[in-house]
């Protein structure tokens, strides 16, 4: 038999490459597809939301850029304070148009409603249109005055003299105490201490509204009021409940015709509500030494927030005629002299 097959009888040679080559042809096909599938999503979430504001809302978000944020950063911040409805599409936004190295590092206050030109014209400016204002509770006229020249809205001294000397359209003996304490948003081109002191009692008055007509007949909103800023300082932190009991305290002791002996209102008069106070601040003739002096002081001693007002006209009736803080903050009531002295003892030590 011959060594030599047929050619007929070979087997069949395989095209490897030629199938490899479709393999690698179907590999590219299918990336392509997924390619154009992906960007087509992209672009077609980007049109959902480019052009369009970001929220129905006008609400404010205060937020800070700090030097040498990333762009990255920055879109993590606009989208975790829901500024931005898709970070993802805003970074690519900004870079699309170049702008990525404009952004500017500072202090904002921006609308939920505004479009992704309009954050990014925002962001690139470097500095807000408005600016926001928050008055802590229990602040007096000296300290928002000096609040807003921190934040160069005022000079020294201008806002504390308006309260004074501008004339506001309504007569109030002093505003300490009808300055509502909140978050404010205001215009930096146009504001003035003027109209700024109209809005804070404006708010005063729409906050007390629903409550004044429960302000007991042998009360004036003015008494109201200076037991409420005595409430703030005295029980500043206490929660609500406990604000109701000193303003049983205050208010009995005050019908009892007791010395109130509240060191706050001393503070108020020396404008210090840090250092320790000594026995020769309480020997100075001054109208706001509650140790001395029975009966409220002159004027309110700071601008109370809302519970405290409230606690004012609903005390809750105890049988404390005493209270004090421990190095906590915690308050201890005592009913009788001999009681608080005991507290002093445990807890002042």
């Amino acid at each position: 038999m011959s060594r030599f097959r047929n050619y007929k009888d070979q087997p069949p040679v395989r095209r490897r490459r030629s199938r490899r080559s479709s393999k690698w042809k179907m590999r590219i096909l299918i990336a392509l597809l997924l390619a154009i599938l992906i960007g087509g999503y992209f672009f077609g979430r980007a049109a959902l939301v480019w052009d369009r504001p970001n929220s129905d809302s006008d609400a404010r978000v205060s937020l800070t850029i700090k030097p040498g944020s990333s762009l990255t950063t920055i879109a993590e911040q606009l989208s975790n304070n829901e500024l931005i409805r898709d970070a993802g599409v805003w970074k690519w936004f900004v870079k699309s148009k170049g702008l990525g190295n404009k952004l500017q590092a500072g202090d904002y206050v921006i609308q939920r409603n505004l479009t992704f030109a309009e954050i990014t014209e925002v962001l690139m400016n470097g500095k807000s249109e408005e600016v926001r204002i928050t008055i802590p509770e229990g602040y007096t006229i000296k300290q928002i005055d000096g609040l807003l020249a921190k934040k160069n809205l005022v000079e020294v001294g201008d806002f504390e003299d308006c309260t004074n000397t501008c004339d506001l359209g309504f007569r109030v003996e002093s505003l300490e105490g009808y300055l509502f304490p909140s978050t404010y948003y205001e215009n930096i081109q146009n504001f003035s201490a003027r109209s700024f002191i109209t809005r804070l009692y404006n708010t005063w008055q729409q906050q007390i509204k629903p409550f004044k007509a429960d302000i007991p007949g042998n009360r004036t909103i003015e008494q109201t009021m200076i037991v409420a800023s005595m409430i703030e300082r005295e029980a500043f932190g206490d929660s609500f409940e406990e604000k109701q009991m000193i303003s049983d305290v205050i208010w009995k002791r005050l019908d009892e015709g007791i010395a109130l002996g509240i060191d706050a209102t001393t503070r108020y008069a020396k404008n210090d509500w840090e250092n320790p106070l000594y026995t020769q601040d309480f020997n100075e003739n001054n109208p706001y030494d509650t140790r001395r002096r029975i009966g409220l002081t002159p004027t309110a001693i700071s601008n109370p927030g809302l519970d405290s007002i409230k606690a004012a006209i609903y005390p809750t009736e105890t049988e404390y005629y005493y209270y004090l803080h421990d190095n906590t903050g915690q308050v201890h009531f005592g009913r009788n002299l001999e009681e608080h002295n005991q507290n002093k003892y445990k807890y002042l030590r």
